[in-house]
């Protein structure tokens, strides 16, 4: 008896740290066709944008504006996704990296929204102009087309390794894109 008690105590585990994972992939699933959606309608400069190339509109003047309803196009996807979401604990970054015509300067462009603490986003700081030329593709007119990199941040409301230590799981998905012109 003492061994059959010991190998369900352990088959058990098994099985509830295999539920934890599940629903982690399957939050991180939805988070990744969130953002990708999101990065697609980021990306359409042609058709949505009328070709402006900078995300936050002409001379960065709509960037606010801009971002905030990217942020609340992700809450409402992920409402319609996860019946018990909450938007207190999605994150949102989205980035630009561009180079200046006529520069050699990089420009990152970097806008938060939500609950960002602890995502652990990854540091885009040190793209260097050597660096951001080999990843930026040139266009027939010469220029190079902007790079948008969305990464959204949820945190996982059910997590039984995690709850003894008191530490939830803080999902994070990136997608990037360039400009179609």
């Amino acid at each position: 008896m003492v061994e059959l008690a010991l190998v369900l105590v352990f088959f058990s585990s098994l099985l509830a740290i295999h539920i934890n994972y599940t629903l982690a992939i399957n939050k991180k699933g939805q988070l990744d066709r969130v953002a990708y959606s999101l990065l697609t309608i980021l990306s359409e400069r042609r058709q949505l944008y009328t070709g402006e190339l900078d995300m936050c509109g002409f001379e960065g003047k709509h960037c606010d504006t801009e971002i905030e309803k990217f942020y609340d196009i992700a809450k409402s996807s992920m409402n319609r996704m996860i019946p018990d979401f909450d938007d207190r604990k999605l994150g949102m970054r989205v980035a630009q990296i561009s180079i200046e015509e006529g520069e050699s300067k990089v420009t990152l462009n970097k806008q938060f929204r939500g609950n960002h603490d602890d995502c652990n986003f990854q540091n885009l700081q040190g793209i260097s102009f050597e660096r951001a030329k080999e990843l930026l593709p040139t266009t027939t007119r010469n220029r190079r087309l902007p790079m948008y990199y969305l990464s959204l941040c949820y945190e996982t409301p059910f997590n039984i390794i995690g709850a003894v230590r008191g530490e939830p799981i803080k999902i994070v998905t990136n997608s990037y894109s360039f400009s179609r012109i």
